[in-house]
């Protein structure tokens, strides 16, 4: 854990009623950096999210935000320091997409007349996740890769420096897994953003995550570089699939291609 984190998770057990689901997991994320929260159905991930987040309490253990105890941050504030994007909800937003972007400036003390910072957060927002085409179509009229994007702007207009992510790319096309990792990745680089997003998509985390975090039982199972902690055992450990590596030629990543699982 350093001074220069810009979250850590220290310790963190979590218990339902049924038993517990995590068990002691401590990691540290530094700013700017893409990490993707990896392991099977079930493990934990979108527990451990919420925790981060403060939606949960921990049943043990502690996170940190920026240095401070995270249940020492006042909701106004916690809410602008850190974002959360659920997976796609089924709900609908009977709203522009300007207008829900707009909700993202709520805890800045947006009460329907919206300062000049509200309005350049917005424009920023919508043009960081490659949504600005998108400002005033009806939310409920898009497919769901672009609500992915709109929801996207809608947290960074938070102006947040940690942004948690639980499957930003379920039920979309490749072009569109593209164009939301890719903004993403943009943010990490160009603004010092941290984001933690999980992810499935083996080749996609190797594509843009910095470092991968596994998850499996509750169980930190591994933190670290992508080359470091991904590979073919980590992979068959974790989600009990059989991989091939591809090498690149040493400047492109190692990708991961399912061996025929049916063979012996």
């Amino acid at each position: 854990m350093t001074a220069t984190s810009a979250l850590e998770v220290h310790s963190i057990s979590f218990s339902y009623n049924a038993g517990r689901l995590l068990k002691e997991i401590s990691f540290s994320v530094a700013a700017g950096e893409l990490i993707a929260l990896i392991g099977p159905n079930g493990s934990g991930k979108t527990t451990l999210l919420k925790i981060m987040l403060g939606l949960l309490a921990p049943s043990w253990g502690e996170v940190t935000l920026l240095g401070l105890p995270l249940t020492s941050y006042p909701p106004r504030t916690r809410a602008k320091t850190i974002a959360y994007v659920s997976q796609q909800p089924a709900l609908s937003f009977p709203l522009t997409v300007r207008e829900l972007v707009a909700l993202g400036r709520y805890p800045h003390g947006a009460r329907g007349k919206e300062s000049s910072a509200d309005k350049l957060a917005i424009v920023i927002a919508l043009e960081r996740a490659a949504a600005t085409e998108l400002c005033n179509r009806q939310f409920n009229s898009l497919s769901g890769g672009e609500r992915q994007k709109v929801l996207i702007a809608r947290a960074l207009a938070q102006s947040a420096q940690v942004l948690l992510l639980d499957e930003p790319t379920l039920h979309l096309d490749l072009n569109f897994q593209l164009q939301i990792l890719s903004a993403l990745k943009r943010l990490c680089i160009e603004d010092g953003i941290t984001v933690i997003t999980v992810l499935h998509d083996m080749n996609l985390v190797s594509l843009f995550a910095d470092k991968a975090l596994l998850l499996s039982g509750g169980i930190l199972r591994g933190f670290g570089p992508i080359a470091e902690v991904i590979n073919e055992a980590s992979i068959k450990e974790l989600l009990d699939v059989a991989m091939k590596p591809i090498s690149g030629d040493g400047s492109e990543p190692r990708y991961f291609v399912p061996r025929r699982p049916f063979l012996k």
